[in-house]
């Protein structure tokens, strides 16, 4: 009985020592070991796209953004009131300077003026006949001179009612292009109620501001460059014609007006503009494409890629590529490339895809069929 127990004692504790060997190797030993070789295996290389950091040559330019405006713009309104009895323009159209575009009812002034003319020309025959009998000194030389003084009062009374039948008829002050029309026939028009915009937009202006410091470099009859969201792709060219005359306390900025050609009459005003100043000589910059440059707060940083020499596992030596993060100073953006001020040099090989899956000290291949197509950067913001 006693050696029954020893046994079964002896088997538990054989059985459990084994039990506890495999769990130890199962769950300690085995997944330590598998780490290990994991982490002592070399890691694979990741696939870039990679592009040589070079010099370009280029014009400095300054950058601003504005509006057109007309060369010239009005409300063509009415100086008197009146009822519209004619409207001789359709909106959106070109008219020629001295156009009739709105005639007013002036049957009331019409009928003055008769009126005014039957008693001048009564006026003129008692003159000549009174003229007659003072010459014989029939008639007082006072009556002849109050003759002559209500010929005078009418004759400027018919003036000034000719003045207000022709401010019945409103004409184009010269060439331009009308808006919509805010009037009907037979409508009442008040004094100095709009009647339609006329605008010349051959030549068309842009205003634009530009910082305080960039106002030094700006001069009359620099070329600009203009660009509208309407006409992707399309740029419009210009000359400064003049500057405002104070800079804004508030803003620091100051505008700028520059006139263009508009003979297609593309441009209408009110259009948002994106605007490129020609200022000063042209000059050497060392640019990569602007999928190279990882912006952030902290500084703009681009991934060289550096050739290293290496050892392979049987001692032969080999070339590495392997990743450096460098920070640089950048400049302007031009056409997808990006101008270095600092930290890059002519045929610094730069990554331009895949930097999601590199850092610091990552071995690379490069594989330039995954390079990032150049995005449209023409598009006003």
């Amino acid at each position: 009985m006693i050696r029954r127990i020893l046994y079964l004692l002896l088997s538990t504790v054989i059985l459990g020592g084994l039990g506890s060997a495999i769990a130890f190797y199962a769950f300690d030993f085995k997944p330590k070991m598998l780490a290990e070789v994991i982490l002592g295996a070399p890691v694979p290389p990741e696939t870039v796209s990679a592009e040589a950091a070079r010099t370009d040559t280029w014009q400095p330019q300054i950058s601003g953004i504005g509006t057109l405006t007309a060369f010239q713009g009005i409300d063509i309104t009415p100086q008197v009131g009146g009822i519209v009895t004619e409207v001789n323009f359709v909106s959106g159209e070109d008219v020629p300077k001295g156009k009739l575009l709105v005639k007013l009812d002036a049957q009331t002034e019409e009928a003055d003026m008769r009126s005014i003319l039957a008693e001048l020309a009564n006026t003129d025959m008692d003159l000549i006949r009174r003229e007659a009998l003072a010459a014989k000194g029939v008639v007082a030389r006072t009556e002849l001179d109050s003759l002559k003084t209500r010929k005078r009062v009418l004759e400027a009374t018919l003036d000034r009612r000719r003045a207000e039948i022709a401010q019945k008829f409103i004409y184009a002050p010269w060439d331009g292009r009308v808006g919509l029309k805010d009037i009907a026939l037979g409508s009442y028009l008040a004094p100095g109620q709009k009647i339609v915009w006329l605008q010349k937009i051959d030549p068309v202006y842009v205003d634009f501001t530009v910082p305080e410091t960039d106002y030094g470099r700006i001069a009359l009859g620099q070329k600009v460059t203009a660009i509208f969201n309407a006409y992707p792709g399309e740029s419009f060219t210009g000359r400064i014609a003049t500057t405002d005359a104070r800079v804004s306390d508030t803003s620091r900025m100051i505008t700028v007006r520059a006139e263009i050609a508009n003979p297609d009459k593309k441009l209408v005003p009110g259009m948002y503009a994106s605007v490129l100043i020609d200022a000063g000589a042209t000059e050497q910059v060392i640019t990569v494409p602007q999928t190279a440059v990882t912006f952030s707060l902290y500084g703009d940083n681009v991934f060289v890629v550096n050739t290293v020499k290496a050892t392979d596992k049987d001692g032969k030596e080999i070339e590495e590529r392997v990743i450096e993060r460098r920070f640089v100073k950048t400049g302007p953006v031009r056409e997808g490339r990006v101008a270095i001020e600092s930290g890059l040099k002519p045929g610094d090989q730069v990554v331009t895809a895949g930097q999601n899956k590199i850092d610091q000290g990552s071995k690379v291949v490069i594989d330039n069929s995954i390079a990032l197509k150049l995005r449209d950067t023409n598009t006003i913001q």
